[in-house]
């Protein structure tokens, strides 16, 4: 009688965990969010205590197969987690392959950016490593000009740069030749804002394209 009992209570116990719990990848990293506690999205974040530091639970297995994390619950819990260096002014944008990346862009009720898309740049891996690299000592450099680009050592391990394209390529020439021509073309030097993501081993480019439909949900 005790083993089905047992087996009855791990059942519930799994069904709630399911019920209550959500799974993203942002920039590269898993996330697992209790998302009943972050369903008002960015109403009352300003008020909760910010945690500062990024995630690091995953998702037990033994709870089944995990729901994905809608956008605006994932965007709320961020608000809570991360610093405001890393999410004021960010969105998330989804790669169907990768997740969602935090990256900086307007962002519509969802948390979605609403112009900002993300493409890979076929880097190679000693190209990769000299951007993730070059974007990090960015990171510790205090910036001073305005004008200048942006670096941030995101807590997940990402590395962003941000800023016009012709700021970012200046800053990273002497890097990737690969992604200098990514950032060489029209429709980037046009973009009011230009990020360089590297994460995962990886490198993408982030800029502005046509907007997102702002549409509340019925």
């Amino acid at each position: 009688m005790l083993r089905p009992f047992l087996a009855l209570l791990l059942m519930i116990s799994a069904s709630a965990a399911a019920a209550e719990r959500c799974r993203a990848v942002v920039n590269g990293s898993e996330i697992v969010i209790e998302a009943d506690n972050f369903a008002t999205f960015a109403e009352d974040v300003k008020t909760r205590e910010k945690l500062m530091r990024w995630p690091s639970a995953r998702w037990n297995r033994a709870w089944g197969t995990p729901p994905a994390c809608l956008s605006a619950v994932l965007y709320d819990y961020l608000a809570t987690t991360v610093p405001d260096n890393q999410i004021k002014g960010y969105c998330l944008t989804q790669d169907d392959k990768t997740g969602f990346f935090l990256v900086p862009g307007e962002r519509n009720f969802r948390g979605l950016c609403r112009t900002t898309v993300c493409e890979r740049v076929n880097t190679t891996k000693a190209e990769t490593l000299a951007v993730t690299k070059s974007i990090a000592n960015a990171a510790l450099t205090t910036v001073t000009d305005p004008a200048a680009a942006v670096a941030v050592a995101h807590k997940s391990g990402a590395m962003i740069l941000s800023g016009s394209a012709s700021t970012l390529i200046t800053n990273l020439n002497a890097t990737s030749s690969t992604v200098v021509t990514a950032l060489s073309t029209p429709a980037a030097l046009t973009a009011v804002g230009v990020s360089v993501l590297a994460v995962g081993g990886a490198v993408y480019m982030c800029s502005g394209d046509a907007p997102e439909e702002d549409v509340p949900a019925e």
